[in-house]
């Protein structure tokens, strides 16, 4: 009898900190929005401030969190919210669309005083998958699309886990509209680094999906 009450105790426990870390964590994600939207000139400094002003204002709420997660790490707790915020807080959203609409921006301009022919040569030399790829991204930054696909593809016949050409690839499956596909070579990319760009890549490919 003792044990049942025991195990129903720790039971009670157990789904009253689930609940409490996640009216915790709906709380902090409205925070948050409402700091990031109230924000005139957005940048990656802009998202450091309201992480400080939203986690000092919410400090005790913060810190039951944790305790109840055994999460301590900061970094890591902003890392796997972010996802969350991309889907949920459309100021994030179209911050990150921004960022890498910059991105491809600064792509197009490293090719665009280079020559394909100039490229070619290269290859014609070397006959590195490496050269091949600078190709194929030659024919992405000057949108000759259909090219640049066929050739990523022809480098992951050859070199299946290939990052650079997997990544490229998924930015010219989003540039047309093909989400679902940019996703899927996101997440693979995110799986084989861990670095969050590609997973937060990998959310703004779900949420266009939705909205398509």
């Amino acid at each position: 009898m003792k044990k049942k009450l025991l195990l129903g105790i720790l039971f009670s426990i157990s789904i009253s900190s689930k609940i409490e870390a996640q009216d915790f964590l709906q709380k902090f994600e409205k925070e948050f929005c409402i700091c990031l939207s109230s924000k005139t000139n957005y940048t990656d400094e802009t998202f450091k401030t309201c992480s400080y002003e939203v986690i000092s204002k919410l400090q005790k709420d913060y810190e039951n969190y944790h305790k109840s997660t055994a999460n301590k790490n900061k970094d890591d707790f902003m890392k796997d919210f972010m996802p969350r915020f991309m889907n949920n807080c459309d100021s994030f959203f179209l911050h990150m669309v921004d960022l890498k609409n910059i991105g491809m921006n600064r792509f197009r301009n490293d090719y665009k005083e280079i020559s394909i022919d100039a490229l070619k040569n290269k290859f014609a030399d070397t006959k590195l998958l490496a050269d091949y790829w600078e190709m194929a991204n030659w024919y992405f930054a000057h949108n000759k699309t259909e090219e640049a696909e066929r050739m990523y593809k022809e480098i992951l016949k050859n070199e299946p886990d290939y990052l650079d050409a997997i990544y490229m690839l998924g930015l010219l499956y989003d540039e047309v509209g093909k989400y679902k596909e940019a996703k899927i070579l996101y997440e693979k990319v995110y799986e084989n680094t861990g670095q969050i760009q590609y997973k937060l890549y990998s959310e703004m490919s779900s949420k266009k999906i939705i909205n398509k």
